[in-house]
């Protein structure tokens, strides 16, 4: 029973946390004067998206936050790092065992580099949470790709391929 209840005070504590970072986040959007259609915690971040100025909004836990401006992404996608894997290994290990990384990664359009925010993290997250914040990481990237702009001669030039 003992442990119960220490379960429920952590869950609290993880409750608190995430409703002030909620709080701190609609504090930013406020400054920022954006409006959140959604919003997502990943790990010690949260993310933050208004859709009709084309804004994403990044809290990390540290309190350092930032804004990716959509129209100045070429492309976002999810960006997945392994360790090495000597042959042989997969016949005994699945593919995931040697995932190290998954991001969602922004390219600008300018080639000033690019920003990543990561969804999973093999020290960090359990294995078995994987599937979902593979998921989660996809979901993001199908939504923040469709509002990026194209500039029209690059549409026209997808609709003959």
């Amino acid at each position: 029973m003992l442990l119960h209840n220490n379960f429920i005070k952590m869950s609290n504590i993880e409750t608190t946390f995430c409703k002030e970072k909620f709080q701190q986040l609609s504090e930013l959007g406020s400054k920022f004067n954006l409006s959140f259609s959604s919003q997502m915690a990943i790990g010690n971040k949260l993310i933050a998206l208004d859709g009709i100025k084309k804004s994403l909004l990044v809290l990390e836990s540290n309190n350092k936050s930032c804004i990716i401006e959509l129209n100045k992404i070429a492309s976002v996608s999810v960006k997945k790092t392994y360790n090495s894997i000597r042959p042989g290994e997969l016949k005994k290990r699945g593919i995931e065992e040697f995932l190290n990384t998954i991001e969602l990664q922004f390219e600008y359009r300018n080639k000033n580099g690019t920003v990543s925010i990561p969804f999973y993290d093999c020290v960090e997250d359990d294995l078995h949470n994987l599937p979902t914040l593979e998921r989660n990481a996809k979901n993001w990237q199908m939504i923040l790709s469709k509002m990026i702009y194209v500039p029209a001669k690059k549409k026209i030039k997808e609709l003959k391929s």
